[in-house]
């Protein structure tokens, strides 16, 4: 599915969600949350071409495949966290929401902390020698 598809459900499922929103505010969540799925279904097809990508790019640079697993566990954070924060906004929920995404950022920062004490201690014997 590309963009123009993707884009095209979005814009049919907001219209048929805010047509049934008045009779049935349920339904149209649940179609809205459904249509969220299958949009983000389609995108996880792309993972293995990212995947790759991303081996190749470590193999070439000779960097620490550490690094990379953090950056992508920061990555699966943050898409996770933004849409259970829309999904929850869509709900009505905001202080849902805007729980949801404190967490995802408290969590982005406890696994970049490996990081950041590398960078630390490359930073400390720079100054040190």
């Amino acid at each position: 599915m590309n963009i123009i598809a993707v884009c095209a459900l979005a814009l049919v499922t907001v219209v048929i969600t805010l047509t049934l929103k008045p009779k049935s505010s349920e339904i149209a969540l649940m179609l809205g949350i459904a249509a969220s799925v299958l949009i983000l279904f389609n995108l996880l097809g792309s993972a293995s071409q990212i995947t790759q990508t991303v081996n190749d790019i470590v193999a070439a640079s000779g960097i620490s495949t550490g690094y990379i697993a953090i950056l992508l566990k920061v990555v699966g954070i943050c898409l996770v966290t933004e849409f259970t924060a829309n999904t929850c906004r869509d709900a009505g929920s905001a202080a849902l929401a805007s729980n949801v995404t404190l967490t995802g950022k408290i969590l982005v920062t406890a696994v970049s902390l490996p990081l950041y004490a590398d960078i630390l201690n490359t930073v400390l014997s720079l100054i040190n020698r």
